[in-house]
């Protein structure tokens, strides 16, 4: 039952027992003037009532008045509704209310996991969450036998008295960005994790508040499913809107040496915004910008391993494929993000692909990135903070470099590998421990061009005092620069394929 539903019901309730009781008082007032009367006061007034409405009809007591009579008539009337209505009542309240909070009361110290509405984003991240009780506030039905479905607010949930004797996890997932935001606001003394879906910054944020966008979480699907190949190649994406921007960013964070992206549209901001990426140091990635339309270029998609689709509406994109199909000479793979429809071609972006625990949550890429940065921390030879303490920054660019590591294990493999499993991190680790100076230098170049292109991507620049207000680093120049040491430094994140499969083993 939904938050409005109750109100109704209870309004109705509350008016039904309005008109009893007038009635009651309305058969008082016509029975009491009469000596023989045998319904004078309330208590019997309520007494017949109850035997009437209830269908016994003792006989133990009748009205005499002909209004009193006409009362009587319609409680017969009335019995069968009436006691319909207080049934109905009492089962909603016990269905609607009482029965979802025994069922909290007894799972009180599971985990929950709290959706602050029902929707189909929801949905398919309630599916993928096994580990704990999922309850769906402000709606009727729950999406799944084993959820939960409250007539209340997330606030009033997590005030319960019991609310607070385990792990809570409220997700913000409505397409309303502010309405998210201000949930979040509302809930940020309570002992919550809070996942907020919007496009905001990190840093704006409560410390209990992790954002996730629907841009972030495709962007990070598709290269997941769809890596770069190990030798690089040349992708264009047609579209310029957040969409595409998430997907060119992770692209470059994820690219082998050797990649090429060809973007269509206005890009003119996004340069503008990125000014220091034009000085990356070490950097072995071309990005054309082309102003004019993409329907002008069939050279390039005739040219292009992969042509992405990838405009804000996907219609557009609908739009744009039947196009390519009907005019168009595109040889690389065609991707597309729109509804399904074709079957050679592949199409991303969809509710039940997008918010899975994994993108919306990120729990396996935070337990790399902490790896990563402990792994560094205890190379260091000075103090380097743990985890808990990293200010925002340092966190993503560590989460960069777990992003990374795919695309570091397709590199030493020279295999279509598209997952860190314990078999294949094995033998990405025996590769390296066994390379020569060439492959060993090789890796640490790459490794530096990578760390460069993310501080780059963040305006970075170079300057022989670092100085994080303004966002410069001495270490942001050419690998050949760099002492022994600091090249030392990048074999941290190539020996991680070590731990990780010593670490399935234990």
């Amino acid at each position: 039952m939904t938050i409005n539903g109750g109100k109704k019901l209870k309004r109705l309730i509350a008016a039904g027992i309005g008109v009893y009781l007038l009635m009651l008082l309305l058969l008082v007032a016509l029975e009491s003037p009469r000596e023989d009367a045998m319904i004078d006061t309330l208590p019997k007034a309520v007494w017949y009532s109850l035997v009437t409405l209830s269908s016994v009809g003792y006989g133990d007591m009748t009205p005499v008045t002909r209004g009193g009579k006409i009362v009587g008539g319609l409680f017969v009337i009335m019995s069968t509704g009436l006691l319909a209505l207080l049934v109905g009542g009492i089962c909603a309240a016990v269905t609607g209310r009482l029965y979802p909070r025994f069922r909290l009361w007894r799972h009180r110290r599971a985990r929950w996991y709290v959706f602050a509405g029902d929707n189909a984003a929801s949905r398919a991240l309630s599916a993928g969450l096994t580990d704990g009780l999922r309850v769906f506030c402000g709606t009727a039905s729950a999406p799944a036998p084993d959820a939960v479905a409250l007539d209340m607010s997330p606030e009033a949930l997590l005030d319960l008295p019991f609310a607070a004797e385990g792990e809570r996890v409220l997700f913000a997932m409505d397409e309303d960005i502010s309405a998210n935001e201000r949930l979040a606001a509302a809930v940020q003394e309570r002992p919550v994790t809070v996942y907020c879906r919007g496009d905001g910054l990190d840093e704006a944020l409560p410390g209990n508040v992790v954002l996730f966008g629907d841009a972030e979480c495709a962007a990070r699907l598709y290269w997941q499913t769809q890596p770069w190949h190990f030798d690089g190649e040349r992708a264009a994406l047609i579209g310029c809107g957040r969409f595409a921007r998430a997907l060119l960013l992770q692209g470059l964070l994820t690219a082998p040496p050797g990649c090429t992206i060809d973007l269509f549209g206005d890009w003119s901001l996004w340069r503008a915004v990125h000014g220091a990426l034009d000085g990356v140091p070490d950097a072995e990635f071309t990005l054309c910008f082309h102003p004019e339309d993409w329907r002008a270029c069939p050279d390039i998609l005739r040219s292009a391993d992969r042509v992405t689709l990838c405009a804000d509406d996907p219609e557009t994109n609908r739009e744009a494929l039947d196009l390519i199909r009907r005019f168009y000479v595109v040889p690389g793979a065609l991707h597309a993000r729109c509804p399904r429809g074709l079957q050679d071609i592949w199409y991303f972006g969809d509710d039940t692909s997008l918010f899975t625990p994994e993108l919306v949550m990120k729990q396996t890429l935070n337990a790399l990135a902490r790896q990563l940065h402990e792994r560094y921390r205890q190379s260091a030879d000075y103090d380097v903070p743990p985890w808990e303490a990293l200010p925002e920054f340092p966190k993503r660019s560590n989460l960069a470099a777990a992003d990374h590591l795919l695309t570091k294990l397709r590199l030493l493999l020279r295999e279509d590998v598209r997952a860190l499993t314990p078999e294949a991190c094995r033998r990405a680790a025996e590769v390296y421990e066994s390379a020569g100076p060439e492959l060993t230098e090789r890796c640490r170049t790459i490794e530096h061009a990578r760390w460069c292109l993310f501080h780059a991507l963040y305006n970075w620049q170079y300057a022989p005092t670092r100085d994080n207000a303004l966002r410069r680093h001495p270490m942001l120049v050419p690998y050949a620069r760099l002492d022994e040491a600091e090249r030392r430094k990048d074999d941290n994140a190539w020996l991680m394929f070590r731990d990780l499969a010593e670490s399935e083993k234990t």
